[in-house]
């Protein structure tokens, strides 16, 4: 004879299903996340020893919920009863008179359980999605039943972010893994060369903005991989951003149209292009990328406390506030001269770009839309770098030994692009000082 019945209402859905089908609502990521947490300590409170049946309507929802329960009383079966579905309530005791264990949990639907609820103990306590009520029959069914306990739904917002996030970082690795296909397939593309080092620096920037609350150790394997393969790919990019530079100078007639230096950079980016593919067979470097995509897009692994409280958008807020006041402050003292200080400026400028892009409906469209600003600033120190690398490899090139032939032509590279770079560093720094001539207040 059933003593104790506990009543639950199922956890947080989806709005609509992909079947458009009621019966195949799921429960929400941050939902399922929320009783995970809750349901331990909430069904603890039956005790140890306690014999009991778990039943459920046959809703996906329900049945997930009622999975959670049964984790969380180590019961193996759960029993699906239409009845809880059909919110038929004459039919539901039927049910639970014939029951022979002292205590059953029945996780259905509003407003069968507020009803019901209603019903055993005169008034109702309010159901929301989640809530358990467990309720004593010491008369049977047929006589006033006893409050045991009620325990409100588990509050599920700090377990929402976590969710967008989760989905933001399977986005990008789901990218990084097309892009990496797309490389592998046609690495004498410069093109698809640049696309597959914008998706690695995608994910990792989304790594190091995480890495607070994510564990380390899934944090920094995943970094350690992504990391190996934008160095090793570095060379690659950097000659075919001088080889569109040659061929800009071949056009407009600083470089003779019989130039041989845009051969000699074709054939060093195919040496260079077979050494990274050879580099990335022994290394195994795609399957362990594939792999690390795979784990990022469907288990991100959260620090326990994280597990534990979750995360609001204020978390992330404050983080990315803190970040680009880093970032924002060594840009004010930027010298434009010192070459590794200005690359690191445009790494980090471009990762908070990256972050601002990705995770955008965390951290809300204001701080969403700084991502136009970082990216601004980061394709003008990008200029700035890409031509004090052209013509660090213009001179490096031109001691080698397969440029022999074209060591002039480098020497005209290398002239321009030092031109560059002073043309730019000057560009900047008179913006720099107009805007902060034209921020001061005027004197009376």
């Amino acid at each position: 004879m059933v003593k104790t019945l506990v009543l639950v209402r199922h956890g947080a859905p989806e709005a609509t299903s992909a079947s458009g089908s009621d019966m195949d609502r799921r429960l929400t990521t941050a939902g399922a996340r929320a009783l995970r947490v809750s349901y331990p300590r909430t069904f603890a409170l039956l005790g140890d020893d306690a014999r009991l049946a778990i039943w459920s309507s046959p809703a996906v929802r329900a049945l997930e919920t009622a999975d959670v329960v049964a984790a969380a009383t180590g019961v193996e079966d759960i029993e699906v009863h239409q009845s809880l579905y059909a919110q038929d309530i004459s039919a539901f005791m039927t049910e639970l008179d014939a029951c022979e264990l002292p205590c059953v949990v029945a996780v259905g639907h509003a407003p069968f359980v507020d009803h019901l609820a209603s019903r055993l103990l005169g008034t109702c306590p309010p159901f929301g999605k989640g809530t358990a009520v467990a309720i004593d029959l010491p008369s049977g069914f047929s006589g006033r039943g006893v409050l045991r306990w009620y325990v409100t739904g588990p509050e599920i917002t700090s377990w929402e972010e976590l969710a967008v996030v989760e989905h933001a970082v399977a986005g990008a690795t789901s990218v990084l893994a097309e892009k990496s296909e797309a490389f592998l397939a046609s690495p004498e593309s410069a093109e698809a060369l640049r696309q597959f080092r914008i998706s690695l620096r995608r994910v990792r920037s989304l790594l190091q903005f995480l890495a607070p609350w994510q564990t380390k150790k899934q944090n920094r394997r995943c970094e350690h991989v992504i990391k190996e393969l934008q160095v090793a790919s570095g060379r690659l990019r950097a000659l075919d951003i001088l080889s569109d530079t040659v061929a800009g100078l071949v056009e407009s007639g600083e470089l003779g149209e019989n130039s041989l230096l845009p051969m000699s950079c074709a054939k060093e980016r195919s040496l260079e292009c077979a050494s990274l593919i050879t580099l990335m067979r022994k290394r195994r470097s795609a399957k362990e990328l594939k792999k690390v995509s795979k784990e990022l897009a469907h288990h991100f692994s959260w620090k326990a406390k994280v597990t534990e409280r979750g995360l609001t958008a204020d978390d992330f807020r404050t983080h990315f506030d803190e970040e680009f006041s880093a970032v924002d402050e060594d840009l004010f003292g930027l010298d434009l001269r010192d070459g590794d200080a200005v690359y690191v400026a445009r790494r980090d400028t471009k990762e908070m770009h990256y972050v601002a892009e990705r995770l955008g409906e965390v951290l809300g469209p204001e701080r969403a839309q700084m991502s136009e600003y970082l990216d601004e600033i980061q394709r003008e120190l990008g200029a700035l770098s890409d031509a004090r690398s052209n013509k660090q490899l213009a001179d490096e090139c031109s001691k080698s030994p397969r440029f022999r032939g074209v060591r002039a032509d480098l020497g005209v590279v290398a002239r321009d692009q030092a031109e560059v770079v002073s043309a730019i560093t000057s560009g900047l720094r008179r913006r720099e000082v107009e805007d902060r001539e034209a921020g001061e207040p005027e004197e009376e």
